[in-house]
């Protein structure tokens, strides 16, 4: 394989994972406000995955990571300040939370990572690593300060 042809393929797996976690993260932060009918629309992941603790310690190198990969693969959605109001959002059925909301903030970081790795509806699995996951979930966590 030609390095022209190595770098084409790595660039459109690279879009290709930014456009997932842009879903991904749509769909996990979604109001409950915006539900048809009686029912809401929350997403609550199992009991177990809450319990699941994030191993990776808030450095300033993890979180500055995790910002990194929000503003690739999440701004599209959910604006550059986590908000919901990311150019794409306008065009979606539902648009996203501000994910330093109270409501989004007080779920833990295990059901964040469970709803990111499983996906559901639109939102596709995360193709991230792991570690790229807890990041991007500590990132979101410093959003909440700047509310």
């Amino acid at each position: 394989m030609t390095a022209t042809r190595t770098i084409a393929t790595i660039g459109a797996h690279a879009r290709s994972i930014m456009m997932t976690l842009a879903m991904l993260f749509t769909v996990i932060a979604m109001a409950p406000l915006h539900a048809q009918g009686p029912s809401d629309d929350s997403w609550v992941a199992p009991a177990r995955a809450g319990q699941r603790a994030n191993p990776l310690m808030p450095t300033t190198d993890v979180i500055k990571h995790g910002q990194e990969l929000f503003h690739r693969d999440c701004e599209q959605c959910h604006g550059k300040a986590g908000r919901g109001d990311g150019p794409q959002s306008f065009s979606l059925e539902k648009h996203p939370a501000d994910l330093a909301s109270a409501r989004v903030q007080s779920q833990p970081d295990g059901a964040f990572f469970w709803k990111v790795t499983e996906g559901r509806g639109v939102m596709p699995k995360a193709t991230l690593g792991d570690k790229d996951k807890w990041s991007v979930i500590l990132y979101i966590r410093t959003l909440a300060a700047a509310h």
